[in-house]
């Protein structure tokens, strides 16, 4: 194997870094941003964000479809992926920039740029997640296209956090009132010098002196959706998908809040909650990778999610008065580790995939794709639509820590039921 062709996945990976800071951005700061510094009200502002997560989520399958219709014709996906990333940072740019002159128009303007820019990323990520079965075939070596996306994942999470924490933290120094737009607007400028960067280099690294690939299989001409939602297996891992997404969707969305109002942590002790999390679950990557070498993806997956419900419900509603550091080992450390079993349900997912278009002998993995990611953003919008409300009714910050707790943690183990639940194709796994 060439030196290019072992760096492949390395270089796939790194184009992940630059959405992945943009979109830990969005999840943590943009209610926030949009209630705090604009004084658009919670509902609203939830409201807002989780419709234009729920538009984007409808038109996630005819991304699919684009996308595999475009690489049947011409045997790559980068052109779409290249003006996805462009689109992209254009609108993520206007995002912090829409003005305030009353509720309803600050409402809509959120509403229509959240929209748009939730759609350019789509046409970002169903494509690029793509590419790693089209390039690589063989399911063992795929797992490592796997892991170094989840790796930048992880890094760009990293990065979106601790960029506007270097400004805020700045900007909490100069004006103790902290109610500036400033350090978000400046956050903006460093994360899309980063996405340009990356995420070009890195299609371009990718696709270089790889030939467009000669499709001999006849592409479905048109949306068939009813084979995907009446497949079993894949409904079963779609569902359990999203409702374990709701609950990471509410913890997002309220975590600044819990951390800060409940718990009563200064700004570095809740980045240290926040990128402490990051890190052990980049470090957990290859301890799962490692596991499903000996254990089933699907038990994997069924027990991680179970006991992340447990300890978030058992932990998050008593931690009050906890020494802060006993706090960040059960959060960030263990919590860090569960979570990691998300690179198997990635691998899962791309395995069956592969076994799909095997199946079929079509292009189909961008229609599968759309429709996970359709799933994600659904359950998104619902974490979005629920975390106002929440916001609005947690007057006392008890009643904030138990849906932080019991919220949260019982959407975590509603997903392992879901993902246990027996099926006939279990028999042939």
């Amino acid at each position: 194997m060439s030196q290019q062709n072992k760096l492949k996945p390395f270089f796939y990976g790194l184009a992940e870094l630059g959405p992945a800071s943009i979109d830990i951005f969005l999840k943590v700061y943009l209610l926030l941003f949009f209630n705090v510094i604009l004084g658009l009200s919670p509902t609203l502002t939830s409201l807002a964000i989780g419709l234009g997560v729920l538009w984007d989520a409808l038109l996630d399958p005819w991304i699919g479809i684009f996308s595999d219709r475009y690489y049947h014709k011409k045997g790559h996906r980068k052109g779409v992926i290249y003006s996805a990333i462009l689109i992209s940072v254009f609108l993520f740019y206007v995002m912090w920039r829409i003005p305030h002159y009353s509720q309803l128009s600050t409402f809509l303007l959120l509403f229509l740029v959240s929209s748009l820019l939730n759609s350019a990323i789509s046409l970002f990520s169903v494509p690029y997640i793509a590419i790693a079965n089209d390039l690589e075939k063989d399911n063992l070596k795929r797992t490592v296209w796997t892991g170094w996306r989840l790796a930048f994942f992880n890094f760009g999470s990293f990065v979106g956090l601790s960029v506007p924490a270097f400004f805020l933290t700045t900007a909490a120094k100069l004006d103790s009132s902290g109610a500036s737009a400033a350090p978000y607007e400046k956050s903006t400028l460093v994360l899309i010098a980063i996405m340009l960067v990356s995420s070009i280099f890195s299609i371009y690294y990718v696709y270089r002196n790889t030939e467009a690939t000669e499709n001999s299989t006849e592409l479905v001409a048109h949306a068939k959706f009813s084979h995907l939602v009446k497949d079993k297996k894949f409904l079963r891992m779609m569902t359990s998908f999203f409702v374990v997404n709701c609950g990471l969707g509410l913890n997002s969305a309220l975590a600044l809040y819990y951390y800060k109002n409940y718990l009563e942590f200064t700004e570095s002790q809740t980045q240290i909650i926040l990128v402490g999390f990051l890190l052990v679950f980049t470090l957990s990557i290859p301890l799962w990778i490692y596991l499903i070498r000996f254990f089933d993806k699907r038990k994997l997956i069924i027990v991680a999610a179970f006991l992340l419900g447990l300890l978030t419900v058992l932990s998050f509603p008593n931690y009050k008065g906890v020494d802060f550091w006993l706090i960040a080992s059960i959060a960030s450390g263990v919590g860090g580790v569960l979570v990691g079993v998300a690179v198997v349900l990635e691998i899962y997912l791309s395995d069956f995939i592969k076994e799909k278009e095997l199946e079929t002998q079509q292009n189909v993995s961008g229609q599968y794709l759309g429709v996970w990611k359709m799933s994600s953003k659904i359950s998104r919008a619902v974490a979005i639509a629920l975390a106002g409300p929440i916001l609005e009714v947690a007057t006392d910050t008890k009643i904030l820590a138990n849906y932080f707790g019991w919220g949260v943690g019982l959407f975590f183990i509603l997903a392992a039921v879901v993902m246990a639940l027996p099926i006939k194709s279990d028999l042939k796994d």
